[in-house]
């Protein structure tokens, strides 16, 4: 267990994988005003209350803050995902204690690797995007599977259930066959 305490935030419908970015909006407040470049912080996705009361049962991301922008009236932070964490102990209503979830690795991975990395490469062909092939430079630069399953659920997954349910997979085979299923369902359709 990590002794450390960190500040949690709860990301309606907004989902931070590790490994990706994202910017969240917050009011001012004497909770907002606390945060600074370099601090780390838990994001834990919700879409209903019911998602908090199953809190320590879920996966959150920690996430480092790059940056904070004051808009006058809101605060802004450009969060940089670290790894998954799941929490076990809470200190008040914004702080907590977690532990890190990393995914087991192993020879057979590297398989897994080449054949997510064809499929979404084929996918990207198909979408046919003017960034396609910045997309498949950054999937290049991804050497293991727990990077580019993260990347290509944050990029190529619309769907909120499915990302939350990669996000709390903590087994990275079974992540990645999930997206691999995913992706072949999407590259069917588009066909």
């Amino acid at each position: 267990m990590n002794h450390e305490i960190v500040k949690i935030f709860f990301l309606h419908k907004k989902i931070l994988f590790p490994h990706c970015t994202a910017s969240i909006y917050l009011r001012h407040s004497s909770f907002s005003n606390n945060l600074k470049k370099g601090d780390k912080i838990l994001a834990f996705p919700i879409k209903n209350l019911f998602d908090i009361l199953l809190l320590k049962m879920r996966v959150a991301t920690l996430a480092e803050i790059m940056e904070v922008r004051d808009d006058n009236e809101k605060v802004i932070l450009h969060l940089k995902g670290i790894t998954r964490a799941r929490i076990k102990k809470f200190r008040g209503m914004h702080e907590a204690f977690f532990e890190i979830r990393s995914s087991k690795i192993d020879n057979s991975n590297q398989e897994l690797l080449k054949e997510l990395r064809k499929k979404a490469q084929e996918l990207v062909f198909l979408i046919n995007v003017q960034e396609s092939d910045r997309l498949i430079e950054l999937m290049n630069f991804l050497f293991g599977l727990d990077q580019i399953t993260d990347f290509i659920a944050n990029y190529f997954i619309l769907d909120y259930k499915l990302k939350k349910d990669l996000l709390n997979s903590t087994d990275i085979k079974k992540r990645t066959n999930k997206l691999l299923i995913k992706l072949n369902q999407l590259i069917k359709k588009m066909e």
